[in-house]
């Protein structure tokens, strides 16, 4: 016999809200980190002879958008008998997108570099094209983290989270608020 469970809330007006997620600065660094930097600690922008990665991120929440604070290495040039022939660049950066919610998903939409501590760097960077190496969409995946954290709860029965929906997905105060709706089914 299947066991459904559904947690919703009706308010007085007739909106529907059936969970949510209140993630602080903290929470929403550790998904990042998890989700963006893990080649060993770091986020990839480009492989090879010229190379370029982001590390040692920090995560603030401001102005609707997601910030990013990292290190960013790289070598700007051309490959020319399997070396990098350019220029090595290293500053502190910081990127930031807007949170989106995409399926299951909160998806980082129009991401930016919002600042580069050298000017040097930032000029290179800007014309560079490295700017667009930025990954147009990022994802964390809430879906899939609610599945486990329900599956680690619940003891002796198998819990699956059959239908996921967002209604809301917000950055204030210094946090990040997800509000969906979702079905749980327990076997």
């Amino acid at each position: 016999m299947k066991f459904l469970a559904a947690a919703c809330l009706l308010v007085v007006n007739a909106h529907a809200r059936c969970a949510e997620i209140v993630l602080e600065r903290s929470g929403v660094e550790k998904l990042v980190v998890q989700a963006l930097f893990k080649d060993h600690g770091r986020l990839t922008l480009a492989r090879g002879p010229c190379a370029s990665f982001l590390e040692q991120p920090t995560v603030s929440l401001a102005n609707g958008r997601i910030q990013i604070r990292a290190h960013l290495s790289a070598r700007l040039g051309f490959v020319v008998n399997g070396d990098c022939a350019g220029v090595e660049l290293s500053s502190w950066t910081r990127v930031s997108g807007r949170p989106a919610p995409a399926g299951g998903s909160v998806r980082m939409e129009d991401i930016r570099i919002d600042e580069v501590d050298d000017a040097n760097t930032r000029a290179l960077l800007v014309n560079s094209g490295l700017a667009a190496a930025l990954p147009n969409a990022v994802e964390l995946d809430v879906r899939s983290a609610l599945q486990t954290m329900l599956q680690q709860s619940v003891e002796k029965m198998q819990a699956t989270v059959e239908s996921f929906d967002f209604q809301d997905v917000a950055v204030a105060n210094d946090r990040l608020t997800l509000r969906f709706n979702f079905r749980l089914v327990g076997r």
